[in-house]
């Protein structure tokens, strides 16, 4: 089972106003103002966020700064990571057991790119301050790259409308979905669906609006049991004009677990289903 830990900076508050690529962003040194960083972090570690918002789609930018002696255990990540060294120093190595005897020390005004999953560990010799750009979200998965989910099943036994029908902005795509969890707990599992991107290894959600089809029901639910069968439901609006989603359409459905309020991980998916 992998560990997927989705470091979605939402949860902290940086005060920095609207930010998009219309508005001119611009900041002093003095003016960065820095805070308490996400348990994905060390300890004592801070974050000020210059550009965007780590937690959900689109470009971000974001300082972080952390405390001599600190480790980042081996992890990987969806999506590139561009890290420029801006003070201290980083020792940067790759592999799946961290070992000191064999890291690159990046020193202030380095800069280095990890490639999407591609695993790599950290270790910090002095107090550090980095600059990290991406492609939100931001996420660090903490287990082999190629480890296969867990035994959890998903199944698709029945959607409308039915695969290979033309999807439009008016469409309501409604499906029932069997499935069983491996080592369920109570309160921790959920469903959703997912629709195949453009861009390698990713996929689009919009489990905001996805939600167990029961009247009156405003939010996604967790299952109550560790076997069941749920039935999704999902208005498309103007979700088919984005641009990172990829034609012909294709969607599947995932159980996911939560592990805290900005975390969680896949443990199932069912098969690809395709639509035009």
């Amino acid at each position: 089972m992998r560990t997927l830990i989705l470091a979605s900076l939402l949860a902290f508050t940086f005060n920095l106003g609207a930010q998009t690529p219309e508005t001119p962003i611009g900041f002093i040194p003095e003016a960065i103002a820095f805070k308490d960083a996400p348990p994905t972090l060390p300890p004592g570690s801070k974050v000020s966020v210059l550009e965007g918002n780590p937690g959900a789609e689109g470009m971000f930018t974001m300082r972080v700064r952390i405390p001599a002696g600190s480790a980042i255990p081996p992890h990987w990540h969806p999506r590139q990571e561009r890290v420029t060294v801006l003070a201290g120093a980083v020792d940067l190595g790759f592999g799946s057991v961290a070992n000191k005897s064999s890291v690159t020390r990046y020193r202030a005004g380095s800069f280095y790119l990890n490639p999407p999953r591609v695993v790599h560990y950290l270790f910090f010799p002095e107090n550090t301050e980095l600059q990290i750009t991406g492609v939100g979200p931001w996420e660090l998965i903490t287990t082999d790259p190629n480890e296969k989910p867990a035994a959890t099943t998903v199944k698709v036994r029945d959607i409308t409308p039915a695969p290979g029908s033309e999807l439009t902005p008016t469409t309501t795509i409604k499906a029932t979905i069997d499935y069983d969890i491996q080592n369920f707990r109570p309160d921790t599992y959920f469903l959703d669906f997912v629709f195949e991107s453009r861009m390698p290894n990713r996929t689009i959600g919009i489990a905001p609006t996805v939600i167990p089809y029961r009247k009156g029901a405003t939010q996604t639910h967790f299952v109550e049991s560790s076997t069941g069968t749920i039935t999704l439901i999902q208005d498309l609006g103007r979700f088919l004009e984005l641009p990172d989603l990829k034609h012909p359409i294709r969607m599947r459905v995932y159980v996911h677990e939560k592990r805290s309020e900005t975390s969680n991980h896949v443990v199932g998916m069912s098969d690809w289903i395709e639509f035009h």
